[in-house]
């Protein structure tokens, strides 16, 4: 008979070790807080893991997300594991990075600052004393355990602390509740790069759509097409169309969506799509992966019949986890709104920055919305759990709207929070007091000791990128792609 495990006490408890988790962990830590990290894989990095990193400058090509995050890449730089900053006129930069190569250095970054670390760890349950959340449950190898915390941060993505532990939240859009429509990335090897790029410069194949309506923007791409080791793809559609009319391709998907890698001979596909999904109600993700794993093979023959480049393409890699864009959104003391970030608001109690467009992939169609936006900052209250004591969050589940998370979902942007959020968090543990109640002027002087940009010292718009590489306006037209005719079939759906 196996013996009841011990209660754990400890000062910080992050819930989640994707991108937020990672650097709340860190951060606390840093700051002199005993800190634990639970997390459901076997490997830190949650989607981060899976991904490139979009959105580490803004519009005006400045950089907005520096500190931890800045230092991460730094580090997978230096290993040979991460391409340069790569600046782009949609997602403001990208950095193309080595999966494996992230989720060893995630572990020793997260064991050098002292943070202890449970792998295969599920929350069950939350724990919860009038209106304080004093940490968790968990069910692991070794049994069932609670874990009581001073602070608990939710980095689960899915706001699953907050739902059990009675806090108020939302999911998906106003009118119908449903979220943006989540992908099964897969990685390519075998890519031809010179047949690949060539096609990308045949206008009439219009590789990226965004860019095509701006003859001068588009010249300028194609110039640093051949010299760029990572760029973005979001177009191609009518190699998509040609597909599907020869009965080749039955994917709920009507463009190529992806990243040409630093790996010279490897493609990241984003393409796979179903709609409907309610990330969470465990039937409707288990069928969600059924659809995507399925929709894998087709895409794999896409690319191999269709695209040039692509004859000799294989299968490399299946994530090991779908990427769902949207999920509970925690309400905490402000909620950040998209009129926030299109006009760039600067918050008095701002501790973290974004820049990245508003990219909403369509919840009843292909394609996306988009909204481009200004630098914005993201206030200390928005990573503060409404109406509890002892809760922050960070990441996708922070205090956003719809529209608002759909930028500040990004991997940069996620890190930013969880370092504002650990870094806060460790402060009031420091100083034993309420993170609500911690003076915002000591927690942005610390973030600033940190190297991290809270929208103080951006500068004047990078006017030789904006040259080199051009810029969207403010506002664009919009796109088709809501309930076309693809995304109205019943297959596309999850029943």
């Amino acid at each position: 008979m196996t013996s009841k495990l011990k209660d754990i006490h400890t000062e910080v408890l992050v819930v989640g070790a994707g991108a937020a988790g990672i650097t709340s962990a860190i951060a606390a830590a840093r700051n002199g807080a005993k800190t634990l990290l639970i997390e459901y894989n076997g490997f830190l990095g949650g989607i981060s893991a899976t991904l490139p990193w979009l959105g580490f400058h803004d519009r005006d090509y400045r950089q907005v997300i520096k500190g931890l995050p800045h230092e991460i890449v730094t580090k997978l730089q230096r290993m040979n594991a991460a391409s340069d900053y790569v600046l782009d006129p949609k997602c403001s930069s990208l950095v193309s990075v080595d999966n494996h190569s992230w989720k060893v250095l995630a572990i020793q970054m997260a064991e050098e600052a002292g943070v202890e670390i449970m792998l295969h760890t599920h929350m069950v349950d939350t724990l919860r004393t009038n209106d304080r959340i004093e940490g968790v449950e968990v069910e692991h190898k070794s049994g069932r355990q609670k874990i009581y915390a001073k602070v608990t941060i939710d980095c689960t993505g899915d706001g699953d602390v907050a739902a059990r532990g009675g806090v108020e939240w939302e999911k998906g859009r106003t009118a119908d509740g449903l979220v943006q429509a989540p992908t099964l990335v897969f990685r390519l090897g075998g890519m031809d790069r010179d047949k690949f790029v060539a096609a990308c410069k045949d206008k009439s194949l219009n590789y990226r759509e965004w860019i095509a309506p701006y003859p001068e923007l588009w010249a300028k791409l194609q110039k640093n097409l051949d010299k760029l080791d990572v760029f973005v793809l979001g177009g191609l559609a009518v190699l998509v169309e040609k597909a599907r009319m020869a009965g080749d391709l039955d994917v709920p998907q009507t463009r190529v969506v992806g990243v040409k890698l630093h790996r010279s001979d490897q493609f990241q596909v984003v393409m796979t799509r179903v709609l409907g999904l309610d990330p969470t109600d465990v039937k409707s993700v288990s069928m969600a992966y059924s659809r995507l794993y399925a929709q894998i093979p087709q895409l794999v023959r896409f690319f191999q019949k269709y695209v040039p480049g692509g004859e000799n393409c294989y299968l490399l890699e299946i994530a090991p986890m779908l990427g769902i864009r949207e999920s509970r959104r925690i309400m905490g003391d402000y909620l950040l709104k998209k009129e926030d970030l299109i006009e760039g608001r600067v918050f008095e109690d701002a501790v973290a920055m974004g820049g990245y467009h508003i990219d909403i992939h369509r919840p009843k169609g292909s394609w996306v919305e988009s909204h481009n936006v200004k630098a914005y900052t993201i206030p200390v209250r928005s990573l503060i759990a409404k109406g509890v004591e002892g809760m922050m969050m960070a990441g996708k589940c922070l205090s956003a709207t719809h529209e608002a998370v759909a930028s500040t979902r990004v991997i940069p942007i996620c890190m930013a929070q969880g370092e504002a959020a650990g870094t806060a968090a460790g402060l009031a543990v420091k100083k034993g007091m309420e993170v609500r109640d911690m003076p915002v002027a000591e927690l942005q002087q610390q973030l600033r000791k940190q190297g991290a940009e809270i929208g103080e010292t951006l500068g004047e718009p990078n006017w030789k990128a904006i040259e080199e590489v051009g810029q969207l306006p403010m506002t664009e037209p919009p796109t088709a792609g809501d309930e076309d005719a693809v995304t109205k079939q019943e297959k596309a759906w999850i029943q």
